[in-house]
């Protein structure tokens, strides 16, 4: 499947989206000291990063992800919100390749104070990102309040229930549930989590009747706050709610967003709330964004058109012919290729063969 648009129309697009929301170009440096991210490895996608030493012995790193590079240099006062977008390369594995790739990375940053309003305007802006690549897009939300309070109830096997969690492992989980006599109140919330319902209502009414604990039903709380406002704007269509779907705990403390377009095999953008991202580094306040790696859907992009209204063949005796004939071309707003022989691969619609002083349609 192929999308409609090119990369730097949808680049172009976007980054008017974002301005007109009053967010801020950020331009950070391609270089980083590889102790940021060996120490926060667990808050990259790939965990590989390309690393050097400068001139002067320190060990540096390519950049394998904006955001971490943007909270360390931030500084926000107290209260106050910095609105943020980039549009940079990094450098990491590409999915499923074995080799390292320059990936264009495009993405917002909300740090500082964050409230209902912030989450609920990513979160249409997550929306209107996907739609203006391909308007069959799917934007799956979770919670981590929920899925901490969750697994929270599970006590010692709680590492073992978050893996069943995630790849929605039913039936080992019934296994466990039969050698640890789970009550039918912790195996309901463990079902509703893994069940991901065609309306987002019925999901979240599921999900409130089966919290168990005060995290699991804030949870519910703020996702329903946010659905209100994103069914305003009419986008609940191709929203989602999945527990199972969950950040690194370590980091994430609220919702979760995964982006998947169709025909994509794989999610093509991922945020989250990432206050404990702030903590970790010593910062105040909180943290949401989302980053859409458009290197990773490079593929699926129109390629640019190699045709123009007209080819004009010259010789050393023709260029300047050649170049007056293409500027009254260019004036007319036709397009025009210049070569001394046929290109291979182009389409044209006139030929203008100076060689033989005629012009052939």
């Amino acid at each position: 499947m192929k999308f409609a648009k090119r990369e730097e129309f949808i680049v172009e697009e976007l980054s008017e989206l974002y301005k007109g929301r009053g967010f801020k170009r950020y331009k950070p440096g391609c270089f980083e000291e590889y102790s940021l991210y060996q120490d926060n490895k667990d808050f990259l996608i790939g965990k590989n990063v390309i690393s050097f030493s400068d001139l002067s012995g320190k060990l540096m790193a390519m950049r394998p992800d904006v955001t971490l590079s943007l909270v360390r240099h931030i500084e926000v006062e107290k209260g106050a919100t910095e609105k943020l977008y980039y549009n940079e390369k990094v450098y990491r594995q590409a999915t499923g390749g074995k080799n390292y790739k320059e990936i264009s990375q495009l993405g917002v940053e909300v740090v500082g104070a964050i409230d209902l309003a912030v989450v609920a305007e990513l979160t249409v802006l997550i929306c209107r990102t996907l739609a203006t690549i391909n308007e069959n897009y799917v934007l799956d939300i979770s919670h981590m309040g929920y899925t901490e309070g969750l697994l929270s109830e599970f006590g010692a096997d709680k590492q073992l229930i978050a893996e069943y969690l995630k790849s929605k492992n039913l039936h080992d989980f019934n296994k466990l549930a039969g050698v640890r006599g789970y009550s039918d109140g912790l195996k309901n919330a463990f079902y509703t989590a893994v069940s991901v319902y065609e309306n987002v209502e019925v999901t979240l009414q599921n999900a409130e009747k089966a919290a168990l604990n005060d995290s699991m039903k804030s949870a519910v709380a703020e996702l329903k706050d946010v659905y209100a406002i994103i069914k305003k704007f009419g986008y609940v269509d191709r929203v989602n709610i999945d527990f199972s779907a969950c950040g690194n705990a370590d980091y994430y403390n609220g919702v979760v967003f995964n982006g998947y377009l169709k025909g994509v095999p794989h999610s093509v953008l991922t945020g989250g709330r990432y206050d404990r991202l702030l903590t970790k580094l010593n910062k105040n306040g909180g943290a949401i964004g989302f980053a859409l790696y458009l290197g990773e859907i490079e593929r699926y992009f129109a390629k640019d058109d190699e045709s123009v209204d007209y080819l004009i063949i010259y010789d050393d005796k023709t260029q300047l012919a050649a170049l007056d004939i293409a500027n009254e071309k260019n004036k007319l707003s036709q397009t025009v290729r210049l070569s001394g022989c046929l290109p291979a691969g182009l389409t044209y619609k006139n030929i203008i063969d100076l060689k033989c002083k005629e012009a052939i349609k």
